[in-house]
């Protein structure tokens, strides 16, 4: 059997089933046929005349926007000779907070 000759015996079970209001498992008891091998077919045809949709010009991807990860900030406590504290809870750079506990502790005036 060609391979033309197998798809047309495939197509008129397929299409058999279909007319025949049975279930799969039925109508493939009744032809002494495959559940899985109709199943095949059917799934074979309907992609032949039905193709998967395409997205923006790539089969099967989806845009991905990654986003940056936002891992949890213990705060962090600074205790000033003053006897002041300053709680800080968000990420810091070390130079602005070099700068800031130089300024808070220098004296005024």
């Amino acid at each position: 059997m060609t391979k033309d000759e197998k798809a047309a015996y495939w197509r008129q079970q397929v299409d058999g089933f279909q007319a025949s209001g049975l279930s799969v498992k039925n109508y493939c008891a009744q032809e002494g046929i495959a559940v899985a091998t109709l199943q095949y077919w059917r799934r074979r045809f309907v992609d032949a005349v039905e193709p998967r949709p395409m997205v923006h010009g790539t089969e099967g991807f989806l845009p991905v926007t990654l986003a940056p990860v936002r891992l949890p900030v213990s705060p962090v406590e600074i205790h000033l000779l003053s006897g002041r504290s300053l709680k800080l809870t968000a990420p810091l750079d070390t130079g602005w907070l070099q700068t800031l506990v130089r300024v808070l502790e220098s004296p005024c005036g």
